[in-house]
């Protein structure tokens, strides 16, 4: 500790400070960073934001650039607090009122916005298994792609909004190993990463891997849900590095040899966010915009899901993959008051 001492020997706090923060943030378990393109604004007015909203709906109509550039540019809790005004104000309900004004991809934007985070992710989930037949792209998008926390707070929240157990509905919906790995991620048991590094035990889970799977004629599913449901994602990383040199294949094409279906989506899925969450939603983005149109369901359901958390990010690895911006990729594909709102959320050109 001599370095954190000055020349009169007493203790540089600061440097001190710096130290001790240094050893926790090597440390996991912390937090994720969060990397937003919406964010709270500053001399926030809650009751003049509902005040324009209510002339906003009234006008003949409707005028749409007012209700997007408030909502889209206010965090979550800002537009929560907005629709308690609106309706202590206008004597209805923002949702209701929203419903009653838009339409169409930018509706569904809109009222996206006004639910959490998790809130939304839940109800999405639900929309994925209603009516005849499951939406398991949608389903094996959340699913594949959250955290621990995030699952937690989707199974709790789930249960708030719909008084059902989603593992209950997910179990009722899907079958067979499809079924088992969505459930077996939504038991939350992933360890938290941790700061020291399991060369035994990575080598171990690499084998297993390569033993159940390819080495073998037909596939051990259960242990490749057990490994990829269950070990941090650090670990996993250097797993799968760990795991070319058993495998003549990489994880990805082992995947793809292996199995088939809504299974092979959702491992293929696992390992790409596990290796790059952001790097994921930026190609789902940029496939839901190949064609002329756009999958706007896809769209809108990333960017709003994403754009208090990651989006920011997601951003950054899209221009870095497809050599275009988001933000222009998104204006060649959308069109009307949908792609203003959505350009809004994605907060700038890069």
């Amino acid at each position: 500790m001599s370095v954190c001492l000055d020349s009169a020997g007493r203790l540089n706090m600061a440097l001190v400070s710096e130290f001790l923060g240094q050893l926790t943030l090597s440390y996991g378990g912390e937090e994720e960073p969060t990397f937003p393109t919406v964010v709270p604004v500053l001399d926030f007015d809650p009751n003049k934001d509902a005040a324009r909203i209510e002339t906003a709906i009234k006008t003949k109509g409707v005028d749409e650039q007012t209700i997007i550039d408030i909502l889209t540019r206010r965090s979550n809790e800002q537009r929560r607090q907005i629709a308690f005004e609106y309706e202590r104000l206008a004597k209805k309900d923002l949702i209701t009122a929203l419903k009653a004004a838009l339409s169409g991809s930018l509706e569904a934007l809109m009222l996206g916005l006004m639910k959490s985070t998790a809130q939304y992710d839940a109800s999405e989930l639900k929309a994925s298994m209603k009516g005849l037949g499951t939406d398991e792209e949608t389903l094996i998008e959340i699913v594949c792609s959250r955290n621990n926390e995030e699952l937690l707070e989707i199974k709790r929240v789930y249960k708030e909004m719909f008084k059902k157990e989603l593992e209950k509905d997910i179990a009722g919906d899907t079958s067979g190993d499809f079924a088992k790995l969505l459930l077996a991620l939504f038991q939350t048991k992933r360890d938290e990463p941790s700061n020291v590094v399991d060369y035994e035990k990575i080598d171990e889970d690499a084998r297993c891997l390569y033993e159940a799977g390819v080495k073998r004629k037909g596939t051990d599913v259960g242990i490749w849900i057990s490994i990829m449901a269950k070990r941090s994602v650090p670990h996993l990383q250097k797993v799968f590095e760990r795991y070319k040199s058993y495998s003549p294949y990489d994880m990805k094409e082992s995947i793809r040899k292996e199995v088939k279906g809504d299974l092979e989506k959702s491992f293929l899925t696992l390992v790409e966010c596990f290796e790059n969450r952001q790097l994921y939603f930026a190609n789902r983005l940029s496939e839901a915009m190949k064609s002329k149109g756009a999958k706007e369901k896809v769209v809108t359901r990333i960017i709003v899901s994403r754009c208090e958390v990651d989006l920011m990010k997601i951003r950054t690895e899209f221009k870095r993959q497809h050599k275009r911006s988001l933000y222009q990729t998104i204006a060649e594909h959308t069109k009307g008051d949908y792609q203003k709102a959505l350009l809004s959320l994605c907060g700038g050109d890069d």
